[in-house]
């Protein structure tokens, strides 16, 4: 572990970090004010290593006939909370250029009353002679929008029975071929843009709707594959098909939600089991690999939809295919997978045998990745029962691991695609919050969303908990509701059983400040996002009074 840093050597770091990424000022001031939870004004002199006295002196340099000190800057980035005063309009400008940034940069942290504005609402909508976003090529951020365009302007309660637009039908038909990192990212700017609580409701409570008609659209293009594998044929055609499309699901399930995706993933589980009945012996390894990859994915589907029965049965029926196809780098992948289960379960010594399993055949793989997940389940297993301090070494062969993979001469496994340094920094925020470090567990959940993908929701909003619980041990409360909010929010349309245990969890232990005005609309919150999305009751098991 490296020495704790001071705030002002990591800010140091950081800034230093993303300049050389070459971000500029006013983008690293965003990421200042989401760690360090201040304002814009604040944030841009802080981007720079600045004290208030030194802005002062800047700003004295330049401007020798308009003197200001250090109170100055205090009473302005102090307002508009009580002790602060309104900067000019003439001092807004000057502080813009000595930011080198916008007069609006400055004020970003004002309210936004756009969405007010019928107009604005109305644009929601998508012409009628718009095209349709998908109509068999991937997915540009262009297309993407379109898309989302068009999920809008499905009403809530439309009937099913109505004919889905081009691009729903082919959201769930074609799906290999759609690019759901992209449209992730896409419902992130389009959340983010629309900041007032109940705009985006009503966002959330059309997207729901229209993916639920849309999980339900037959899936046309295995028509043909169906019919040859109950004819008992193998088709080579059909097991490249069932290969393919397998990473695709994945990426759906992060975006879309486990129940969206499960009924497209069983169909091609059924098919990828015929063929590997059928294969001849050329290609049966092969075949039943591929029934096993699906089957592992179905399980995974079942654990987040929170059906762990049927999750352990799939995960067992996985292990035992890809034991038969001699697929040793799966075999320790699905290992991983059931001592996370067997974690979650609260049965984390099932969970160390299942790691201590992985543990062994990742040794006979070769694989990077296989060693480190296995190290990364231990640690998480060895957490729950009780044993942080057991967890060093497993972090270290992790970290080692994940450091030393050489993409050249290792081609990843599709199914490692969410697993890099970020989980890595993900297990040290956990370990951290047991051994109770907060300012650890803060440091390593935020370098863990700085590295991870921002498409990868399920993910993302995991270490966004992990903040969460950091502010909690802190006893910086309202930190930790803006925390638990931005995840509920993000989530409101693909959010999964466990993570609504996780938002429970931590909004249990924030129950000693439940009639403070910052809990209180965080129980606003999430009972708004539970009544938005349709058929869902809840986002966790109870509905909190407000």
């Amino acid at each position: 572990m490296e020495p704790q840093l001071s705030l002002r050597q990591q800010q140091a770091r950081l800034t230093a970090r993303l300049r050389a990424e070459g971000m500029t000022w006013v983008r690293i001031a965003e990421v200042y004010r989401d760690r360090f939870r201040v304002n814009p004004r604040a944030a841009l002199r802080m981007v720079r290593g600045w004290s208030q006295q030194r802005a002062a002196d800047a700003w004295n340099q330049r401007w020798p006939d308009h003197p200001k000190t250090l109170k100055n800057f205090s009473y302005w980035e102090n307002w508009p909370n009580p002790g602060g005063h309104a900067p000019t309009h003439e001092h807004l400008a000057m502080l813009a250029e000595l930011y080198e940034c916008s007069v609006g940069d400055l004020l970003a942290d004002l309210p936004d009353f756009r969405h007010l504005d019928q107009a604005a609402t109305a644009n929601l909508a998508v012409p009628r002679d718009t095209p349709a976003a998908v109509t068999g090529e991937i997915i540009v951020p262009s297309n993407a929008e379109n898309l989302l365009l068009d999920l809008l302007s499905r009403q809530p309660g439309t009937d099913p029975s109505q004919p889905l637009p081009a691009s729903l039908g082919e959201l769930f038909r074609r799906s290999e071929e759609v690019d759901f990192g992209e449209l992730a990212k896409v419902i992130i700017m389009w959340t983010q843009h629309i900041p007032h609580l109940p705009g985006r409701r009503e966002i959330f409570g059309k997207l729901a709707a229209a993916l639920t008609v849309a999980a339900t659209a037959p899936l046309t293009d295995l028509d043909g594959m169906v019919a040859s594998a109950r004819e008992g044929r193998f088709d080579l055609l059909t097991l490249e098909h069932c290969e393919t499309v397998v990473p695709n699901m994945r990426r759906q399930g992060d975006v879309l939600g486990a129940l969206s995706t499960l009924p497209s993933v069983l169909a091609y589980r059924s098919i990828a089991e015929q063929q590997a009945e059928a294969a001849p012996p050329a290609y049966r390894d092969r075949a039943v690999a591929a029934y096993a990859e699906l089957t592992q994915l179905t399980g995974w589907l079942c654990f987040n939809a929170g059906d762990y029965k049927a999750a352990q049965r799939y995960y067992d029926e996985a292990r035992t295919a890809a034991h038969e196809a001699r697929a040793v780098e799966l075999v320790t992948y699905i290992l991983c997978a059931m001592s996370h289960l067997a974690t979650w379960q609260g049965k984390p010594r099932i969970g160390i045998d299942h790691a201590a399993a992985a543990a062994f055949w990742a040794e006979q793989t070769g694989s990077a990745h296989a060693r480190a997940y296995a190290a990364d389940v231990a640690v998480r297993a060895l957490l729950a029962d009780g044993r942080p301090e057991q967890c060093d070494p497993y972090l270290s062969r992790e970290h080692e691991a994940l450091i030393g993979y050489d993409k050249n001469s290792e081609p990843r496994k599709s199914w490692w695609y969410f697993f890099d340094e970020s989980f890595y920094w993900r297990t040290n925020a956990e370990h951290a919050l047991k051994l109770r470090r907060p300012d650890e567990a803060m440091a390593a959940a935020d370098r863990s969303l700085e590295l991870s993908d921002m498409a990868n929701l399920h993910n993302r909003a995991f270490r966004m908990l992990f903040r969460a619980e950091a502010f909690v041990q802190q006893d910086r409360i309202e930190f930790a509701v803006e925390a638990i909010e931005q995840v509920v929010i993000l989530t409101a349309l693909n959010t999964t059983k466990r993570l609504d245990q996780r938002v429970t969890h931590l909004r249990s232990s924030l129950d000693p400040w439940r009639r403070t005005r910052a809990v209180k609309h965080l129980d606003q919150v999430i009972n708004a996002y539970a009544m938005a999305v349709p058929g869902r009751s809840g986002r966790t098991n109870r509905t909190y009074s407000v």
